[in-house]
């Protein structure tokens, strides 16, 4: 018989400040069920990517969904909005912009610090990001960077 997965399901307003909220609510949640370290790390750098996202370019007032999942073999975050979605193909393997650039870290980042990466967006319905770091072997450690958008 399989163990059944241990879920974090939650909304929260679209307002920047719960960000940290958020952070902490899912480091505390992973903890609880023995996540630590590089994993944890990484998958809270990447979180906060996600999240960041959504808050800033959902254009939404509508709460923004995290479904947070620990199985076995892996912890997942799914992060949805409900906001103004894009129709274009996210690129297959996002690079860093130039040093001094404002912007365009956070798909590198999520990508880099996860093995399972992938998102998904449609005009007027919103953007889903799914996030993950495998809990056996190299996942979360610096080994998870060579292959940083592995799907599950």
């Amino acid at each position: 018989m399989s163990t059944p997965d241990a879920i974090l399901d939650f909304r929260v307003p679209s307002q920047p400040h719960l960000s940290r909220v958020v952070r902490e609510a899912v480091a505390d949640f992973a903890r609880t069920h023995g996540i630590a370290g590089d994993t944890l790390n990484h998958f809270l750098s990447a979180l906060g990517e996600a999240l960041a996202n959504a808050i800033e370019h959902a254009r939404s007032e509508k709460p923004i969904e995290i479904e947070v999942r620990i199985a076995l073999d892996r912890i997942v975050a799914t992060i949805r909005d409900r906001g103004v979605g894009f129709a274009s193909e996210p690129p297959a393997n996002p690079v860093l912009p130039e040093p001094n650039a404002e912007r365009g870290r956070g798909l590198p980042i999520m990508r880099r610090c996860c093995d399972i990466f992938s998102i998904e967006s449609s005009p007027g319905h919103g953007t889903s990001v799914l996030i993950g770091c495998r809990l056996t072997g190299t996942a979360g450690s610096a080994g998870a960077f060579s292959d940083p958008h592995h799907a599950a």
